[in-house]
């Protein structure tokens, strides 16, 4: 978010692939401080639900790039997108788009720390 409480713009890209960070909303507070984390549901008001995790920030925002003209979205992430106030980010990007690939439950082993991850991908099918 900048400075001033408003949305940063992405770079100009065809498709957006990456790996949000996950920071669940409980511990948002605490690891972003009670400012920033106000800045920031203030700057996504009636976009994300509270008590959604921080990394469906990423998921608004590149649901809002696909509705703008981007292709295609491709992420991996915590399987908590799954259920709760996640949940109603992935029925909004449902409304104005397609998750047109998704894997619930995969292994995910990097430098030895062994997770469970989600893979979605929505956008624009053609």
């Amino acid at each position: 978010m900048n400075a001033d409480g408003s949305e940063p713009n992405w770079p100009a890209a065809d498709v957006i692939v990456g790996n949000p960070p996950f920071l669940g909303d409980k511990r948002m507070l605490g690891a972003m401080g009670d400012d920033n984390v106000k800045r920031l549901r203030n700057c996504y008001q009636g976009r994300i639900p509270g008590g959604a995790d921080l990394v469906t920030y990423w998921f608004e925002k590149a649901r809002a790039q696909i509705e703008m003209g981007k292709e295609r979205c491709w992420f991996s992430i915590n399987h908590s997108i799954r259920g709760g106030a996640n949940r109603q980010v992935l029925e909004r990007i449902c409304a104005t788009t397609t998750i047109f690939n998704a894997w619930s439950d995969e292994p995910w082993i990097n430098s030895g720390a062994a997770v469970r991850v989600s893979l979605i991908c929505f956008g624009i099918q053609h």
